[in-house]
């Protein structure tokens, strides 16, 4: 599609899509400097339910969107695919609007030279949600747009103009959309148009195949890994593989002999090779002689003493009614612990660097391309406008794609080779220096009343930071991180007294964004606190969770939820002794998320036999596309439930590869049945909610089987260390 006018005329419309959520935080954000406090309880209560901002302000059709020859159309995306499946959703969503056929889209991502920015990345489960206004609304100001040029090809009314299936007719007139983008010379851009009513919709809410699924099947070079370009190089880079430590002497002599080595060069904290090949650049790193400056000696149990409640900056939360009055006797108490997690994505980070003197590329698999290009901005010698980032698909995000992963070093060593440089980190590197899902610790206290109902519930916490690598200068402002670590620790049902806290504590490693945020941790420790509460009250779990969902809209799905799940999934019907089920539920800004588990103990293995995954999304866009996000999720949370823990030992993560990192294999996949209820009119969040009501499920399930309670993630190893102390 042929761009004359770069801006929209007068008549486009953009104040429908800009979200306030994201500015209302970091005015909030500000504010604190003059009341902390009260205002840090409110904070954390709008963080808790906030739907945040795309962060797009340019809403140009001819930004999004290019008419191809071949009568396609290209939709640049501001959001990344990592495997979830916005591709699709944003095409049916493009398709919608645009009178086309969902495989007619063409999803591409923008980069930084071309298309739509998101200075909001991509996670926090808000693709779909914060941009389904969005994206329709520009693809139907691009069907209006050509519709108007149409008719001043014709000489007639625009309203005279009907479009379908690509194409504008009028009587026996019909032009192609292609058509009319390869005459149009000067583009007027149409008002935006009225959204079709969901009651006409033919494309959102049907079932349809990933538009992704073609070139992944038969191996296109779509991934950040797959880049080649002329004339490139490859690098490694050997990193200290201790917390906070510091290169104190290389010896480069022997690798800079290797074969087809061509340039080695030192940072403060690392040393890079270039090489003609992957295999000759790793091979010199075996090479180097070095030693390191650290601190020896922290330990698993370190972290574990560091991350416990009591240490470190606290705030308060949620403060309603009067908790601590309420309990200070006659008080159920229990303690939950969930261990540091890898991200362990299939696709280690990868940055390949071109420099041209003082302009670069950088070729990359990123979930935040704004934030990339700023850092980078920040710490080189590159002003922001001399940056193009070109990204690609990842092959898993999952929150560790979210930084700027080894882009300075890529650029350094093309600096000094002149070349592009393509470069990987190592599996070893991805687990030892990347960055972790911080370990909680969590004190439960709560009481029932003589009608079975909970009084009061106070919720304790200890965790390292997870905003804080992206946002330091929230640090001395908000205390701790309430704003991501402390997200799903409030306590959601209706008590009349209830009270959350947060401890935050430094960590000597780095500590950031996992799939769920804190919803994991905080899920796990509450769903199986309420359970015990159950089993205090001489409730059904089920039943008991339903009598604690309030009045509010909720809180009132929730509810109906809980109800759907429990019929379907046949919470009542009769089991066998040897198996246990088990309940947990979840809110994830809008999003309600259930799971009814069943388990069994064969040779004092955790076996997952069934998950039913209940999922309020608001409106479906894709069901198919839903399904698969809430079966990953499983199978990824019964991973983290059952297995991964990552342990310290001499300053240094122990595990360096999946040989000693533990995760779900195909032999664990359980039954998974899917339900979906749709309850509003926009969408909400899918990638992340479910994930987080599975390991309460799980471990609710494991007490129903057993009648003991395991407190402590992995539940495999809570397992056997039960057994090995009860023998």
């Amino acid at each position: 599609m042929e761009q004359v006018n770069s801006k929209p005329q007068k008549g486009f419309s953009r104040r429908k899509f800009l979200a306030r959520s994201g500015a209302t935080i970091a005015g909030s954000i500000a504010l604190l400097y003059f009341g902390r406090s009260k205002i840090r309880t409110g904070l954390s209560q709008l963080a808790a339910d906030a739907k945040f901002d795309a962060g797009i302000d340019d809403f140009d059709p001819t930004v999004w969107f290019e008419v191809n020859q071949d009568n396609t159309i290209t939709l640049r995306s501001p959001k990344i695919e990592m495997g979830q499946g916005v591709f699709t959703g944003f095409a049916i969503l493009a398709a919608e609007e645009l009178d086309v056929d969902v495989t007619k889209i063409k999803v591409v991502h923008a980069s930084t030279s071309m298309g739509p920015q998101s200075t909001a990345g991509t996670g926090m489960s808000n693709s779909t949600s914060s941009l389904y206004t969005a994206i329709r609304e520009v693809a139907a100001t691009l069907r209006e747009t050509l519709k108007l040029a149409a008719s001043k090809s014709w000489g007639i009314r625009v309203t005279s103009i009907q479009t379908g299936d690509g194409v504008a007719t009028s009587g026996s007139r019909s032009m192609r959309y292609a058509e009319i983008a390869k005459q149009t010379k000067i583009w007027e851009i149409a008002e935006t148009p009225a959204l079709r009513q969901a009651y006409s919709f033919r494309m959102i809410g049907k079932e349809h195949k990933r538009i992704d699924l073609e070139e992944k099947i038969s191996g296109k070079p779509i991934y950040g890994i797959d880049t080649d370009i002329s004339g490139m190089l490859y690098g490694a880079v050997l990193y200290c593989p201790y917390f906070g430590g510091e290169l104190k002497t290389a010896d480069t002599t022997l690798a800079g002999k290797s074969t087809d080595v061509i340039k080695i060069i030192q940072d403060k904290n690392w040393i890079g090779v270039v090489a003609k090949t992957r295999f000759a650049a790793e091979k010199a790193m075996t090479s180097l002689k070095v030693s390191w400056n650290f601190e020896p000696g922290y330990t698993t149990k370190d972290a574990i003493d560091a991350i416990t409640v009591g240490n470190g900056v606290a705030v308060v939360m949620q403060d309603e009614g009067n908790a601590t009055d309420e309990l200070s006797r006659n008080v159920l108490t229990s303690e939950y612990r969930t261990p540091i997690g890898f991200h362990a994505s299939m696709e280690p980070s990868i940055v390949v660097a071109d420099v041209s003197g003082t302009s670069l590329k950088l070729y990359t698999s990123t979930q935040n391309v704004a934030f990339m290009r700023q850092s980078i901005a920040d710490q080189t010698d590159f002003k922001e406008e001399n940056i193009q980032i070109i990204p690609a698909f990842l092959g898993g995000g999952f929150g560790r794609r979210g930084y700027k992963h080894n882009a300075v070093e890529a650029i350094k060593l093309s600096e000094s080779v002149g070349k592009p440089v393509h470069l990987l980190y190592t599996r070893q590197q991805e687990f030892q220096n990347g960055y972790v899902r911080p370990n909680t610790h969590h004190i439960l206290s709560g009481k029932v009343d003589t009608k079975g109902k909970i009084l009061a519930i106070q919720h304790e916490f200890a965790t390292g930071s997870m905003a804080f690598l992206a946002l330091p200068m929230a640090k001395p402002i908000i205390g701790a991180d309430f704003l991501v670590a402390g997200h799903g620790a409030r306590i959601a049902y209706s008590v009349p007294n209830k009270r959350t806290k947060i401890w935050n504590s430094d960590l000597p490693f780095q500590t950031g964004l996992w799939r769920g945020v804190g919803m994991f941790a905080n899920t796990f420790a509450i769903e199986c606190f309420i359970d015990e509460l159950a089993v205090e009250a001489k409730a059904d779990p089920l039943q008991f969770r339903i009598d604690h969902c309030g009045t509010t809209e909720l809180l009132q799905r929730r509810k109906k939820l809980l109800l759907k799940l429990g019929e379907k999934a046949g919470w009542k019907a009769p089991k066998a002794d040897t198996i246990g089920r088990g309940i947990a539920v979840c809110e994830d800004r809008g999003t309600i998320s259930a799971a009814i588990v069943e388990v069994q103990i064969v040779d004092k293995r955790i076996k997952v036999l069934r998950v039913a995954q209940a999922i309020d999304a608001g409106l479906i866009v894709n069901p198919n596309g839903v399904r698969q996000q809430m079966e990953g999720a499983t199978m990824m949370a019964i991973s983290a439930s059952l297995y991964e823990e990552a342990t310290i030992e001499n300053s240094q993560f122990e595990q360096t590869n999946f040989h000693n990192y533990q995760v779900a294999m195909l032999k664990d996949t359980p039954h998974i049945e899917t339900i979906l209820q749709e309850s509003t009119d926009m969408p909400s969040g899918v990638g992340e909610p479910p994930l987080s009501s599975v390991a309460p499920a799980i471990a609710n399930a494991l007490y129903n089987l057993t009648s003991f309670r395991l407190r402590t993630l992995p539940l495999q190893a809570a397992l056997d260390n039960y057994y090995q102390h009860s023998e």
